[in-house]
């Protein structure tokens, strides 16, 4: 999961893409048949980043999915810095105009103010400024 986050600060779309899903792959594997809801919230938003840096909208919601389903109390910062750098990159100029992005960033934005880790923590992320 961390290659995956070191690709997208480096804006490599494709070795990001690569990492998260080999990471979710991985995680699919435990033993127990359950994936760690915390690592796996964070791979799936990581996978989503890489698919908007290659502008596939679909793909990113996609992506999305399980990490929304996540109950409030189990959504940590490292899932919400990830969300708020994820609604970033809805404003760039191919999204800004489709109501699908409009709509994911509603989502994200939602998701985030529930959070207890948000109310918890004090602190102020890339969403709030």
């Amino acid at each position: 999961m961390s290659n995956a986050t070191t690709f997208l600060l480096i804006g490599d779309a494709a070795g990001a893409e690569e990492a998260a899903t080999h990471a979710l792959h991985l995680l699919d594997e435990h033993t127990d048949g359950t994936r760690p809801m915390l690592i796996s919230s964070q791979a799936s938003t990581d996978l989503a980043r890489a698919r908007l840096l290659r502008r596939e909208l679909d793909g990113a919601c996609e992506a999305l999915g399980p990490v929304f389903d996540v109950p409030r109390d189990w959504r940590s910062v490292g899932v919400l810095e990830r969300l708020a750098a994820t609604r970033a990159q809805l404003t760039h100029p191919d999204f800004r105009t489709t109501a699908q992005a409009a709509d994911l960033g509603e989502r994200i934005e939602d998701f985030t103010a529930v959070s207890i880790a948000r109310q918890l923590s004090g602190s102020h992320l890339a969403l709030e400024t």
